[in-house]
């Protein structure tokens, strides 16, 4: 559906003469739209017009908000996928069809992986509860459901474990110092089992990670994640640096301090990032901006959140959270941009979802899927 199509259709909500599947379209469209003139300004209605569509968003908020519900919401099912192509703007709502079924995917269910200092390897069971020692046998650390927690012993030698997280699967751990760190798919990180006092703190970063760091004001924080130093006290901050893709970092509350090492090999003068805010590792220089980050902190909760991003970047997205491989066939979908949350959804869901409005085709051969240009 274009702009055009659109408009049409909103005038019949205005005259109450949508049937209930225009309507439920429509309502799950305007559910999307949070601000007034985030909604105007993607179509260029007349002035009359804007106010009894923006009226009627209005009275539906106050109406679901004393039902407990709020109305603020950003979330589709089979629903609103929203493509933004050289000033083009299209809405579609998908729903589930009896047609043929796609085979199914063969998800391969990799583990995750706990290298310790003296070169052993240990699987890790989500759910399960396994115990961590070093070459004597003492416990280092014990795990409960998706959560290795450390327990903090003296010591004046740094050892480093590390652990891997496959795509597919997220993790938690507990750092002996209490530093919380909830991990993404395909992400590992490198720590000491025990920090040494009198020492700063360091950790080593591949992939995306949300840290909730212990306040210590003795001993400063640092996550090494390739050419990013993020240096704290004590903080929440989330940082992904996944190779080839942008590498950033998102704060939530205090306050962190970035080291670019491409510049001065990291012994400039640090950019300081505040709570809102966003550092990313651009080609010549270390931009700052000002985002909403529930947008980049969404999938510690399993949510798979894009907002204005190409189909290129979301396919990797999907790559992580589902386990899966995407071979992109239709190389003119990469520029689209999207918007939206998956919650719950299977990878069928999402696809088929993708498959109605951006109008693709897709085929499965065990846990490869291949999208492909449509058949005129």
């Amino acid at each position: 559906m274009n702009a055009k199509s659109a408009k049409k259709l909103f005038k019949k909500y205005l005259n109450n003469e949508c049937s209930p599947e225009e309507k439920e379209l429509l309502d799950r469209f305007l559910e999307s739209y949070q601000d007034k003139d985030a909604f105007l300004s993607e179509f260029s209605f007349d002035e009359g017009s804007q106010e009894e569509l923006w009226q009627k968003i209005a009275e539906k908020t106050t109406l679901e908000k004393k039902n407990g519900s709020y109305f603020n919401r950003f979330v589709f099912k089979y629903a609103a996928v929203f493509i933004a192509l050289l000033g083009l703007v299209t809405f579609f709502n998908v729903q589930r069809k009896d047609t043929v079924k796609a085979p199914a995917l063969l998800i391969e269910d990799n583990a995750i992986v706990l290298k310790t200092g003296d070169d052993r390897t240990q699987e890790i069971v989500i759910g399960g509860g396994e115990t961590i020692t070093d070459a004597e046998g003492n416990i280092l650390a014990s795990q409960s459901d998706d959560q290795m927690v450390y327990h903090a012993k003296s010591t004046t030698e740094l050892v480093y474990n590390e652990i891997i997280v496959p795509k597919g699967k997220r993790f938690e751990l507990k750092l002996s110092d209490g530093t919380l760190v909830h991990l993404n798919a395909d992400t590992s990180l490198k720590y000491p089992v025990s920090f040494i006092a009198g020492q700063d703190r360091k950790v080593f970063l591949n992939g995306e990670a949300y840290f909730e760091v212990a306040k210590d004001p003795d001993h400063k924080f640092t996550v090494v994640a390739n050419d990013m130093d993020v240096q704290v006290l004590g903080t929440h901050f989330n940082v992904s640096s996944y190779a080839n893709e942008e590498n950033y970092t998102v704060l939530a509350e205090g306050s962190v301090a970035i080291n670019d090492k491409r510049s001065d090999g990291g012994d400039g003068e640090p950019s300081i990032l505040k709570p809102g805010q966003k550092a990313a590792m651009a080609k010549d220089a270390l931009v700052i901006s000002e985002v909403d980050i529930s947008d980049y902190l969404n999938w510690r909760n399993g949510d798979l959140s894009f907002n204005n991003e190409t189909f290129g970047a979301i396919i990797k997205k999907i790559e992580r959270r589902y386990g899966v491989r995407i071979e992109n066939g239709y190389a003119e979908l990469e520029p689209v941009r999207f918007r939206g949350v998956f919650k719950n959804e299977t990878i069928q869901d999402l696809l088929d979802t993708f498959k109605e409005s951006a109008e693709f085709d897709y085929e499965i051969t065990n846990n490869q899927i291949r999208i492909k240009k449509p058949l005129l």
